[in-house]
């Protein structure tokens, strides 16, 4: 017996397997038996008769013989055979038989009608079996269809005949697979064959047949009670019975229903329609789709679905007989019910979806073929062709129109009005209600949300080709309006967090997470202007929980736009209290929504300012909002926002409208200072904001504020996706996030991890440290948040200030009185308001307000660069530009000048908000290796079980530069009110009360716990204190007195930021910006005693040992200040301060400001006037100490020098020491000698041989360390006569002459051969001396002897007297006018007619070098010898002079050599601008300046006479272009010429002073008084020299700075240094010093000598880019001897002569071959 076949379980379809045929082996066996004839059908039959066995082979023999035999056996026969064959116990082989003979005796043509005992019998054969199975349901089938003879045979057994074959198709339902499928089809086709036959029909219950195939549609739709599910079932370990079907079990089982309900609905009566609806309604649930986008187009042809089935089957009950009860038995299950399955209402709110949409679809097929009908007119007017597709014409006017033509519902076509509120009320219904899981609500919701959506997709497609968009039907904008009203309460409604809807131009393809929110992101993201009612902008007010900021920020704009926020609307306060007193629409954590709002708020304020009956409700309102903020307390960590500038505006405006009435403006001031007083909570809002996102901001991706990108439309989903598709992030997605996270976890454990720090330090030399020891990262730019409500309240508080002060309300005494009184305020809000934040506000004005040369008030929001470097020092910048940056402001330390600064902390990490942090120790600590516990260098021992620090995360800092403000107040505006001191007297003018702000600022000084506070004061108060008018009067300089004892106790006794609440920030950080206040203080001398004079000396000089290099550098140029200022004190302290310089180990960068200092500190003769010999040591010792240091450095390949500096600082150290050695007296010099040649030795101990400068300046002080006389000789009347005879006295006085190279001199002897006169020249590098003696052993002949000395006596009686025009010593002819007067040497000597001083011109210098008459020269032997020695070349002897013969050779070599400067030559321009000038035509057309610009120019040189002027040098000036004087200043080493625009000549043919600029352009120092008024910008006269400018300008400004008749105009000035870009700083000024009148000559002076030279060296490194020496004028001459030496040949050797020793000296004795 043959079981069951197996089924195969490695196929996915299983094709029904033919029936086994015998084995082969059984074949074989046939084949090798002895063939038998086969059984007769009888013989088969009883064969198969019980009780035999029945056989397998038999039985299908028997189906085979019966389908031929002749005649057929009698039924009775069959029938115990049939029992036994088809009994279900038997194995289904042997049913199949049983079936197939059954057919087969059926189907045979003899076959005789059955009777009903037989039918019957027969019938209970298909009565048994449970289950289906493949190999037997179509041998039964066969075999029932065969009895039946097709259903026809079936009188009286209808029902049971139909009830067997619905239970062969369900059981064939159960475990689809393709042949249970074609059961299926089979078996249908011929039941619905069956039923159609009338009599049949009349005698079945056709209801019965309808519900059992509606039951078979819910088995399989119905997700609790069907194994067909959308998505294949998971494995299983047990095999399937049958291979899976291709379709879906709900496909067949709907269109077996749907088959049979076409073909019986015209005979269904209306009772069945509420058992075939829901069916339908759930049916379609199943097998929906998405819809399509609605469009005029027809959609693509394919195979139609269930879904369109169940469709068109419902539109055909809704257009039906039935169509109102259909109608409203839909609009039933649209609403929730207890008895009804979710489906049910999900499927009917689509079917309500789709009667919806075919509407649109109509009402957009009229319109799109009435827009093209109206272009297929011609001009004439006839119509033209029009090809419209029959399948739109069929859309537009549909054959069973239940539209707007058919029904009379309205011009919308689907009864908007009625259906509309209909399915709103179902959303409401299904919003609140519990019925069904929360997915399968959500699916119902969704589709209800799709129709707004259709509406809004038909009326865009409607919109295309339109010149204005279409607008909503009023019905549907209800329709559209009400539904989204409802569908957003389900969003409020959502436990748990408020989910924040995404809402953009991608809504519909956000990743929310359920299709309900994605559709409802789409409907909330369309236009929010768009008319629905209620409004699209009413409805996201109320869900702002749901919203996020960006979204909501645009709802006041929108309603701005609609005017629903102005007068102009009914009901705008209401709406405006709606916005306000939405809590969580105006909640703090929605700063774009609250700045829209304000923004809103505060141009609807500014539209109705004028008008006070709208103005002042409206600003009641606001009061009451900032109230209602206030009473909240703590708890609402509000932003400021225009409602306290709205009420800071109210308070002036009802003050000005008040005009004696009732002061009501009391309550907002109050108001207004209570907020500001409020202490905010704002470093725990940030550190929240850090650890958790805020619900408004962390909805992921689309909270971003950068806007989202359109993506590729490949990208983009397709509209007919799944409604179960996931939107959400993929797990590769989440993983890849996961390890960025983990990546970015590692690499901030880096950034903050653990560093060592190495507790040696060196002790002296004290190293220089120009690194905080606490390096922070710069902090990232400003984001545009809103400020917090204290510094709103503050910066309305400021504006009303601003208002009364700086406008022309300042002239109502009501308002300066109010003005002084906020005054007070903001003082009181610095000293005691809790919010850090708002104090600084108050001080970001306060510390900008300045008083002109009138002490008006003013204020400036200009940031000076001072400030700016300040704020750098303490990192509170956001970023240098490295080109922006000089060395000195990058890190000037180098290997060899600095050490470097070891962090103390690690870099700071960024927090989550992405906020850079401020310095602070904030890292976990973690033993390391290398650390030491003491200087010693002990070793601590390593513990591995050390406990860890925990985390501290430091607060971002406060304020950064640039600054923004939060007020605004009118820029540089005098106060027509208010000033700052009445020179007139007491309560003559309002004056305001400087000396209670000074009494803060004292307090903050003093006493200050917060460093951002501490720090903002510190930057901000130098600039300040520099604009000297605003703080005068006797209480101000008691304040400023008493500000400079607390500043000097600070930093002296180190109690200065001590009481910082914030530990790590070291108190040498607040001491180095306080060196700068204390800077600007020295202008401040004359409110100080004595005694505080020489602390703050003292002060200055302890920052020298700071160790921090800006704090070093700030001390040096306050003490070049206090030199010139506080003379008396820096005498005092002098050697002191020498001491702790030559301590300094210092490089480039540090050198130049110490030996700018000593260079400067060297002109001013009081100030050593008591120096011992140590002291002046100390002086030549750090001189030279940088020599030492520049030898032994190779400053080119240096990155971190600049070479030009290194240039500059080289010669700067030889004249520092020049300086200082002409300080000695001349009898000191030789003690000092011994010193500084070692020092220049040491120098060069590692080069082959000494260098140029060094012999140079060896060269030099063998010049001036026995004498004092000038560098190089003056001409006399005396020399003239005697050393130049007349030509034709040639024979009486003949003048012989030889010159010799002696090492690095040029000795060349004259004699008068006959008269005993002897004239010796000496040219070294360093000069060139004369000398006039004569021979006394030749007599001298008188008149009457023979050959009388006729030239010796005159000469000698005109020896003092000078001639009218100067002569060069060398000279060899004279004017004519020169001998005339010497001939006449008995004329009587004019009287002298020496011009006194003027006043204001002083002298005029014309002849010889004033400096000649002016000085005490001393000579001492050893000069004479010196000057005729080879010295500094001790190893030269006679044999090494080189003696030329001939005059010619000498004559043209020194004529070349005597052009060159025997000292330092410098020229530099003055400049002139007057009030108002900016051009440079203008400036340079001045002819004259202020009396206090004539003033500075008589201190900073001597007036000289250009004439004929051969010993002051001239700077390229003509006398006959340039004006015949002009301002020079000289001294033993150096001579300045300034080129003076004022004293130059203006022509009138040159308006552009192309003369004066050739001149002063090419000078690379310019020397601007700058009375303009106006910042005096570095590019105002355009030239290719545009290097150093040295801006003078009064400390305040004023209208007439520079004649005014001001008091102070003699006091102090503000001098500035402009620098060409990569020019380093070099000058003792920083940014600016304050300098009084009387020094400021002598500081300007050195000043630009400074410049100059720094500036030559410059230019001739071609910017700092090249690599070559500058050399001086001395070097040049030493360079040029050289070279003149080695053209003239030494003197012939004479032949080694070896007879004996003496004899041996013969050459040396013959000194003829040497001289």
């Amino acid at each position: 017996m043959e079981g069951r076949p197996r089924a195969n379980t490695s196929s996915f379809l299983v094709w029904r397997r033919p029936r086994a045929e015998p084995s082969s082996s059984s074949s074989s066996a046939a084949a090798s038996a002895p063939s038998t004839p086969p059984l007769t059908v009888d013989a088969l039959i009883d064969a198969l008769c019980p009780p035999a066995v029945p056989s397998l082979a038999h039985a299908r023999n028997l189906a085979a013989a019966l389908a031929a035999a002749s005649p057929l056996p009698r039924r009775a026969a069959l029938t115990p055979v049939l029992a036994s064959l088809c009994n279900q116990d038997k194995p289904t082989a042997l049913q199949a038989a049983g079936f197939d003979v059954l057919s087969a005796y059926c189907e045979h043509n003899e076959a005789p009608p059955m009777t009903t005992d037989e039918r019957l019998a027969w019938f209970s054969l298909f009565l048994g079996g449970s289950e289906w199975k493949a190999e037997l349901w179509e041998p039964r089938f066969k075999a029932y269809r065969a009895m039946t003879r097709w259903g026809k045979d079936i009188a009286g057994i209808e029902q049971q005949f139909l009830d067997v074959v619905m239970k062969w198709i369900e059981l064939a339902f159960d475990g689809l697979g393709v042949e249970r499928e074609r059961s299926l089809d089979v078996l249908a086709k011929f039941l619905e064959d069956v039923v159609a036959s009338p009599d049949t029909l009349a005698r079945t219950d056709d209801p019965g047949l309808l519900a059992f195939y509606a039951r078979l549609v819910d088995r399989a739709v119905t997700p609790s009670t069907s194994s067909h599910r959308r998505n294949a079932p998971s494995l299983s370990s047990a095999p399937p019975a049958s291979t899976p079907s291709p379709r879906r079990a709900a496909d067949i089982a709907i269109g077996l229903y749907l088959d049979h309900l076409i073909s019986h609905l015209k005979v269904l009566s209306s009772d069945a329609l509420p058992a075939i609806l829901p069916l339908l309604f759930r049916a379609l649930a199943f097998c929906a789709t998405h819809l399509p986008r609605l469009s005029v187009s027809p959609p693509p042809a394919r195979k139609q679905s269930s879904e369109d089935r169940i469709t068109d089957t419902l539109g055909s009950l809704l257009s039906g007989p039935y169509a109102t009860r259909c109608m409203l038995i839909l609009k039933q299950h649209l609403f929730p019910a207890e008895d009804a399955s979710p489906a049910t209402s999900l499927g009917a709110h689509r079917t309500f979806r789709i009667y919806v949409r075919r509407a649109l679809r109509t009402r957009l097929a009229r319109a799109y073929i009435s827009r093209e009908s109206s272009l297929g007119y011609s001009f004439s007017g006839a119509p033209g062709h029009m090809s419209i597709e029959r399948d739109l014409m069929e859309r537009a006017w549909p054959s069973e129109d239940y539209s707007s033509s058919a029904l009379g519902l309205g011009k919308n076509g689907w009864d908007a009005a009625r259906l509309g509120r209909t399915l709103a009320r179902s959303v409401q219904a299904w919003v609140v209600c519990a019925v069904g899981t929360e997915k399968e609500r959500e699916d119902i919701l969704e589709e209800a949300a799709g129709v707004p959506y259709d509406i809004w997709q038909e009326l865009d497609a409607r919109s295309e080709g339109e010149d204005e968009k279409l607008a909503l039907d009023e019905e549907e904008a209800c329709v559209i309006g009400e539904t989204l009203e409802q569908l957003v309460e389900y969003v409020r409604n959502r436990e748990g967090t408020p989910y924040i809807l995404p809402l953009g131009p991608h809504a519909s393809t956000t990743r929310a997470p359920t299709p309900l929110l994605r559709r409802l992101c789409s409907l909330l993201s369309r236009d929010f202007a768009t008319p629905t009612s209620p409004l699209l902008s009413t409805i996201l007010v109320r869900i702002s929980d749901n919203l996020t900021d960006a979204t909501t920020a645009a709802l006041p704009t929108v309603m701005s736009e609609q005017h629903d926020l102005s007068p102009t609307s009914p009901s705008w306060l209401d709406n405006w209290t709606l916005l306000l007193l939405n809590r969580s629409f105006m909640h703090p954590g929605r700063p774009m929504t609250r700045r829209a709002t304000m923004d809103a708020l505060e141009k609807v304020y500014e539209s109705v300012r004028d008008m006070k009956n709208y103005r002042v409700p409206l600003a009641d309102l606001v009061r009451a909002f900032c109230e209602d903020m206030l009473r909240e307390g703590k708890g609402e960590r509000d932003k400021g926002d225009a409602t306290w500038r709205i009420l800071g505006e109210e308070v002036v405006l009802r003050t000005v409208e008040a005009e004696g009435e009732e002061d009501s403006t009391e309550a907002f001031v109050r108001l207004l200072v209570m907020a500001a007083e409020e202490e905010e909570e704002f470093q725990a809002a940030e550190e929240d904001a850090g650890d958790t996102a805020s619900v408004f901001t962390a909805a992921g991706e689309v909270h971003s504020p950068t806007p989202p990108v359109t993506q590729p439309a490949s990208t983009i989903p397709s509209p007919n996706l799944s409604r179960t598709q996931s939107e959400h992030p993929s797990a590769a997605e989440e993983k890849a996030s996961a390890s960025a996270s983990s990546i970015m976890s590692i690499i901030s454990s880096l950034a903050t991890g653990h560093s060592s720090r190495s507790q040696s330090q060196s002790i002296a030399p004290q190293a220089v440290d120009d690194v905080p020891d606490e390096p922070s990262m710069p902090p990232l730019p400003p984001s545009n948040a809103a400020p917090s409500r204290a510094v709103a309240a503050t910066s309305a508080l400021i504006s009303i200030f601003g208002q009364f002060t700086f406008t022309p309300l300042a002239l109502q005494a009501q308002a300066t009185t109010l003005a002084t009184h906020i005054y007070v305020i903001l003082l009181g809000l610095v000293k005691d308001a809790k919010s850090p934040r708002a104090r600084l506000t108050a001080l970001q004005f306060l510390m900008r307000v300045r008083a002109d040369q009138d002490h008006r008030l003013y204020y400036t929001s200009a940031t000076p660069t001072h400030v700016s470097m300040l704020a750098t020092l303490i990192h509170r910048t956001y970023s240098l530009s490295p080109e922006n940056v000089t060395p000195t402001e990058r890190d000037p330390a180098s290997p060899t000048d600095t050490r470097k600064s070891r962090p103390l902390v690690p870099l700071p990490f960024k927090e989550r908000d992405d906020r850079a942090l401020s310095r602070g120790r904030a890292s976990t600590t973690r033993p390391s290796r290398t650390n030491t516990a003491s200087r010693s260098g002990s070793r601590v021992p390593h513990n591995p079980t050390l406990p860890r620090t925990p985390m501290v995360r430091p607060q971002p800092p406060l304020w950064n530069l640039p600054e923004t403000y939060p007020f605004d107040v009118v820029d540089e505006v005098p106060s027509e009110g208010l000033i700052s001191y009445d020179p007139d007297g007491p309560l003559v003018r309002p004056v305001l009360p400087i000396s209670q702000y000074l009494a803060v600022i004292i307090a903050i000084l003093e006493k200050e716990t917060n460093w951002d506070v501490l720090a903002y004061v510190l930057c901000h108060l130098p600039v300040q204190l520099a604009n000297k008018h605003l703080f005068c009067g006797p209480k101000a300089r008691t304040a400023v007195a008493k500000m400079l004892a607390v500043l000097s106790a600070g930093i002296l006794n180190g109690e200065m930021a001590t009481h910082l609440e914030d530990q790590s920030i070291k108190s040498r950080d607040a001491q180095g910006l306080a060196y700068h206040t204390l800077t600007v203080l020295v202008s401040y001398r004359r409110c100080f005693e004595l005694k505080q004079c020489h602390v703050l000396v003292e002060v200055f000089q302890t920052g020298l040992s700071s160790g921090q290099f800006s704090t070093i550098k700030c001390c040096l140029h306050a003490l070049s200040l206090s030199a010139v200022e506080l003379q008396s004190s820096m005498t005092k302290s002098l050697p002191r301060i020498l001491e702790m310089l030559s301590q300094i180990m210092s490089g480039a960068h540090m050198a130049v400001h110490i030996l700018g200092f000593l260079f400067l500190i060297g002109a001013i003769p009081p100030l050593y006037a008591n120096f011992t010999e140590n002291d002046y040591r100390m002086v030549f010792g750090v001189a030279l100490q940088y020599l030492q240091h520049y030898n032994r450095l190779n400053t080119a390949e240096d990155p971190n020098t600049s070479w030009a500096l290194s240039q500059h600082l080289r010669i700067l150290s030889y004249t520092v020491v020049y300086v200082w050695f002409l300080a000695l007296k001349l009898p000191d010099r030789p003690r000092h000698i011994p010193y500084i040649t070692r020092q220049l030795l040491l120098a060069n101990e590692g080069n082959a041989e000494i260098d140029d400068p060094t012999e140079v300046c060896f060269d030099w002080l063998a010049r001036y360390t026995y004498a004092s006389a000038d560098p190089r000789p003056a001409p006399s009347v005396f020399n003239d006569i005697l050393m130049n005879p007349p030509a034709e006295k040639q024979g009486l006085a003949a003048v012989t002459e030889k010159t010799w190279v002696y090492g690095h001199a040029l000795i060349t002897i004259r004699t008068l051969v006959k008269r005993g006169w002897i004239e010796v020249l000496s040219r070294r590098p360093s000069g060139y001396t004369k000398f006039l003696c004569r021979v006394e052993n030749a007599p001298l002949v008188g008149a009457g002897d023979v050959d009388p000395d006729l030239f010796s006596v005159p000469a000698t009686l005109l020896m003092e007297r000078n001639p009218a025009q100067p002569r060069s010593p060398d000279r060899d002819d004279a004017p004519v006018e020169a001998e005339e007067e010497v001939r006449d040497v008995f004329k009587q000597a004019e009287d002298d007619d020496t011009p006194h001083p003027n006043p204001v011109t002083g002298y005029v210098w014309s002849g010889t070098a004033p400096s000649q008459r002016r000085k005490d020269v001393s000579i001492d032997p050893t000069f004479f010898a010196l000057q005729l020695s080879a010295y500094p070349d001790r190893t030269s002897n006679t044999a090494h002079l080189r003696v030329i013969v001939d005059p010619a050779i000498v004559k043209r070599y020194t004529t070349t050599l005597d052009r060159i400067p025997v000292i330092d030559t410098h020229k530099v321009g003055i400049l002139y601008v007057a009030p108002g000038q900016t051009n440079e035509a203008e400036i340079l057309r001045n002819t004259h300046g202020s009396p206090a610009y004539t003033r500075f120019l008589e201190g900073i040189g001597r007036l000289i006479n250009l004439r004929d002027q051969l010993d002051v040098y001239a700077g390229g000036l003509d006398p006959d272009e340039d004006g015949e004087y002009a301002y020079a200043w000289w001294d033993d080493i150096g001579q300045v010429l300034y080129h003076t625009a004022t004293m130059m000549p203006t022509a009138d043919h040159d308006p552009l002073c192309t003369n004066k600029k050739r001149h002063i352009g090419n000078d690379y120092v310019r020397i601007v008084w700058n009375d303009s008024g106006h910042p005096y910008k570095f590019d105002t006269l355009a030239t290719q020299f545009q290097f150093v400018n040295i801006v003078i300008e009064p400390h305040s400004l004023g209208a007439i700075a520079a004649f005014s008749n001001n008091l102070h105009e003699n006091e102090y000035f503000k001098v500035t240094v402009q620098r060409a870009p990569r020019m380093t700083e070099f000058a003792p000024i920083g940014h600016f010093k304050l300098i009084s009148a009387e020094a400021l000559p002598l500081f300007v002076r050195q000043l630009s000598r400074l410049a100059d030279w720094f500036a030559s060296v410059f230019a001739h490194t071609q910017q700092d880019t090249v690599s070559v020496e500058m050399k001086t004028n001395w070097r040049t001459r030493l360079e040029s001897i050289r070279r003149f030496k080695n053209q003239v040949p030494p003197a012939p050797e004479s032949p080694t002569d070896d007879q004996g020793r003496v004899m041996g000296l013969e050459s040396a004795r013959d000194f003829t071959t040497a001289f």
